[in-house]
């Protein structure tokens, strides 16, 4: 939670400051852009949309042809219950 919400309130070049240089692989302004870039795809409270759930599914399904034909019931198989324990401890 701490490091979500660090993401949330820092600029990528902060964050690229405090990462070990062979994160970068010697191209920090590149390494910069792409963290900026991906920045977004972070919640800052860790709570995933209400249509996350299926949209990993549709995605997973796409990739593993194991799971494509299956009938998953994602109630069973998806609780938000951990992140919210987190977010309480770590308002």
């Amino acid at each position: 939670m701490r490091t979500l919400r660090f993401i949330a309130t820092h600029d990528a070049s902060t964050i690229a400051a405090l990462m070990p240089a062979d994160f970068y692989a010697g191209d920090k302004a590149l390494y910069v852009k792409a963290l900026a870039e991906g920045m977004p795809m972070f919640s800052p409270d860790g709570r995933m949309p209400s249509s996350g759930p299926s949209t990993v599914l549709k995605v997973l399904s796409q990739l593993h042809g194991n799971i494509r034909d299956k009938a998953i019931d994602l109630s069973k198989t998806f609780t938000g219950e951990f992140v919210e324990a987190a977010n309480q401890r770590y308002p």
